[in-house]
């Protein structure tokens, strides 16, 4: 059985992938040739509560949409994207993840973290119930 946070994951990944974005799951080096924009699958996180009655797990996962200085819209786009992922359901051979609006977050920045380099970027945090 795969845990909850990486069947997420892998579920996540394979839906980018299947619109036709550029997924890593790590973040490319300066030095390796990338054309943006580009989808980076981040830190995931898996939380457990029981109760008397049941058990609740939360499973965060973190994803970076980078792209160039002038592709502001399409960041934006594929982040919307990827945010409406996280609300409501997503089904999977093995589990049932639900997602409120108001547990989802998006953040659209200018990174100039590279010298000489100017990058818009996303970075939405999904929370997603296993029910």
């Amino acid at each position: 059985m795969t845990s909850p946070q990486k069947k997420l994951f892998d579920t996540v990944f394979g839906l980018l992938i299947s619109q036709g974005y550029t997924v890593y799951d790590y973040l490319p080096l300066e030095d390796e040739p990338v054309k943006y924009p580009i989808v980076v699958m981040g830190a995931t996180q898996q939380t457990s509560a029981m109760t008397k009655y049941s058990r609740n797990d939360h499973v965060f996962l973190t994803i970076d949409v980078w792209g160039s200085k002038k592709q502001r819209k399409v960041v934006s786009d594929i982040a919307d994207y990827v945010y409406n992922l996280g609300i409501g359901y997503m089904k999977t051979d093995e589990y049932t993840f639900y997602g409120q609006t108001n547990q989802q977050n998006l953040e659209m920045s200018i990174d100039t973290s590279v010298p000489n380099t100017t990058y818009q970027r996303a970075t939405i945090k999904l929370e997603l119930t296993i029910i």
